[in-house]
């Protein structure tokens, strides 16, 4: 949003202002995590009388309808001077006398051609084209593709299919959905690609062309999740056009068709296509069998779909190249959820023509990922980017759909927000993936878990763990359940329950004999350092995440070695760094209380004064007790009381209220 709006306005407040309002209007903005977003390509839509406009002319002025005209024509150069002089019924020379006018008003700039023009503020032109009614928009798009199927030259390689879009059936048909397919062919699955490809599908008549077009459209919309614009062009191809398509795009429509229910959060249609509807898909029996699997795995049901592609494996695999593509990228992932998978499973590469749009689309589009990504939490090294990546992944959601596989985000963006201490924060985004249907829910529960034990709810902490155990086990995966077995070891080691202790990580060594990650591997380590509290296992679980080149892990496996009573002052330092770049205040004031009881000096006492009350304010914002405050800094409530005090007598603030007041203020100025 900050970027479309300084290279589009050029910083002058008024047209900024007038941007905002005209992307609410054109329902293109989103606030997540008090943050905005730009959610749709179009264009903001403001009124003809608006006031950034009448400044500009009046509405009814020639040099209006003028300025209109030019928004949508100025990338002709030379050519646009003669088309608007058809659109306002005047000639040339009026029209060249009105822009020359303009530009000596500071509207327009010269362009790169002799009699061309160029606005001097790029967002007044986009704001004023889509001042056009539908009529006026279509005559002007005519005019601009006619000269440019006569030679016209124009330097931006968007603007042709633009103004097919926008001509509609004004012009040749079948030439224009061929033009629009030609520009489509790219990797950038955008809005406006879509666009393009879905007048591609109405223009066109030929059958074989629709069907491909349809195809093109469904499946850039899936890459692109956009839900409900792949599952219907992929339901209509499938319905209308089943004998115009070939193997490979009619077994991609099918599993683009079951993402596409999955992602619009239509769960009842899901499952009605896995009990009968997959019976009536068009094409052989193998591919309907590959696509009922995958449907299984989007409704979460992985044990139902390995086992269909195991029962039926010979079948699938003898099918063309491109059935036994999707058929072995599905149940490879199905495999490694349920820990059958063989460590050449794991780490089969498939290179076959076939294969490689297969696992893409498989990965990209039904959003399934392998058991060794689900399994890291908390790797992500660039905490900030994560973050607004999923503030912007969460924004998009709300216009194009939910993908069902991004819970790893979820729990990523609960695990950086709880460190930085945004707890309320985090418990919405919590709230907001349990809202909704996301495969693996079961993931969610060490996040979760964390933020209850952050503020002292060790109980609901267990029962997090528990249920998420539970949940797990009654779908028969493995995948992550490793780090949740972690949780309750570490839970019952500091409740004094070590037998049950014990048990948990016997659990966990099963788990990583059978999946083989290194990532299991540590948590095998950690359990026998919380449990035992063996040194061997401690400098042996610091040197593997130290191999992996992952700071944050490295500080994660030190902090939890720390808090067995293990590891020397040098990690303890080398993990304080790395929360402190991370901005992870949570974890920092933890290692500072481990540092200080074994008397390692905390460097920086005035920036550790002024770390303190960030922490101290930031968690007063967020609505906690003194009472929770207290177990977040390793202190009674009577202190936090008297840091309170002496904070806002410091500050000059009066209550928290007004403390929770200025800190939001500051948070929106920083995100300004």
């Amino acid at each position: 949003m900050a970027a479309a709006m300084r290279n589009s306005c050029r910083g002058l407040p008024a047209v900024i202002e007038a941007a905002v309002e005209g992307y609410l209007a054109s329902d293109c903005l989103r606030v997540v995590d008090r943050q905005v977003h730009l959610v749709r390509d179009r264009a903001p839509r403001l009124p003809n009388t608006h006031p950034l406009f009448t400044d500009l002319c009046e509405p009814k002025s020639p040099a209006r309808a003028v300025l209109k005209s030019l928004a949508a024509l100025h990338p002709l150069d030379e050519a646009a001077p003669s088309l608007i002089a058809d659109c306002v019924d005047r000639g040339e020379d009026e029209v060249l006398e009105t822009l020359r006018a303009l530009a000596e008003a500071g509207v327009l700039l010269p362009g790169p051609q002799p009699n061309s023009w160029r606005f001097r503020v790029p967002m007044l032109a986009t704001m004023l084209a889509s001042c056009a009614g539908p009529f006026e928009r279509r005559r002007i798009a005519l005019l601009a593709v006619r000269v440019l199927w006569h030679g016209a030259p124009c330097t931006d390689p968007d603007y042709l299919p633009e103004r097919l879009v926008d001509a509609g059936g004004l012009v040749a048909p079948e030439r224009a959905a061929a033009q629009l397919l030609a520009h489509s062919a790219s990797d950038v699955h955008d809005d406006r690609e879509a666009r393009w490809l879905l007048a591609a599908t109405e223009l066109t008549t030929d059958p074989t062309r629709r069907a491909a077009a349809l195809h093109r459209h469904a499946v850039s919309c899936a890459v692109g999740q956009r839900f409900g614009s792949a599952a219907e062009s992929a339901d209509l191809a499938l319905r209308a056009l089943p004998h115009e398509l070939s193997t490979i795009p009619a077994q991609q429509l099918q599993l683009v068709y079951v993402a596409g229910l999955a992602g619009r959060g239509d769960t009842t249609a899901l499952h009605d296509f896995a009990r009968e509807g997959w019976r009536s898909l068009p094409g052989g029996a193998a591919a309907r069998t590959v696509t009922r699997a995958a449907a299984l795995c989007l409704l979460d049901r992985w044990r139902e779909a390995h086992e269909q592609l195991a029962a039926e494996s010979q079948q699938w695999r003898a099918e063309s190249p491109a059935t036994a593509a999707f058929g072995r990228a599905i149940d490879q992932v199905a495999a490694s959820m349920l820990g059958t998978a063989s460590r050449h499973e794991q780490t089969e590469d498939d290179t076959s023509s076939a294969a490689w749009p297969a696992n893409q689309l498989v990965t990209n589009a039904l959003h399934l990922r392998g058991a060794a990504e689900l399994d890291d939490i908390g790797a992500h090294e660039q905490w900030d980017e994560a973050l607004d990546a999923a503030r912007s992944t969460m924004a998009a959601a709300t216009v194009h759909g939910r993908a069902p596989g991004r819970t790893p985000m979820y729990r990523e963006a609960v695990t950086i927000l709880t460190a930085r201490g945004r707890l309320s924060r985090a418990r919405a985004v919590l709230d907001e993936a349990r809202s909704q249907h996301l495969l693996l829910p079961h993931l969610l529960a060490g996040p979760a878990a964390d933020l209850e034990r952050t503020i002292g709810a060790h109980d609901r902490s267990r029962t997090i763990i528990e249920q998420g155990l539970a949940r797990a086990g009654a779908h028969g995966l493995i995948v992550g359940t490793g780090e949740l077995w972690l949780h309750l070891a570490e839970w019952e080691s500091r409740h004094g329950d070590q037998m049950a202790g014990r048990k948990c990580a016997a659990r966990i060594e099963r788990i990583a004999d059978r999946v083989g990650t290194t990532t299991a591997r540590r948590n095998h380590l950690l359990a026998r350092v919380l449990v035992e509290h063996d040194p061997a296992a401690a400098r042996e679980a610091v040197e593997l995440s130290r191999s992996r080149r992952r700071k944050v892990e490295l500080a994660r496996t030190v902090l939890i070695v720390a808090e067995s009573g293990l590891g020397d002052p040098g990690l303890l330092r080398e993990a304080y760094r790395t929360f402190g770049e991370l901005d992870a205040l949570i974890p920092r004031a933890r290692l500072r209380l481990l540092m200080r009881a074994r008397n390692i000096a905390v460097a920086g006492r005035s920036a550790t004064l002024a770390e303190n009350e960030r922490l101290l304010a930031t968690l007063v914002t967020d609505g906690l007790t003194n009472q929770q405050i207290g177990v977040v800094l390793g202190t009674g409530a009577k202190s936090v009381e008297g840091r309170l005090t002496r904070f806002f007598q410091r500050a000059g603030y009066r209550s928290r209220a007004e403390l929770a007041t200025a800190m939001l203020r500051d948070v929106a100025s920083a995100s300004a």
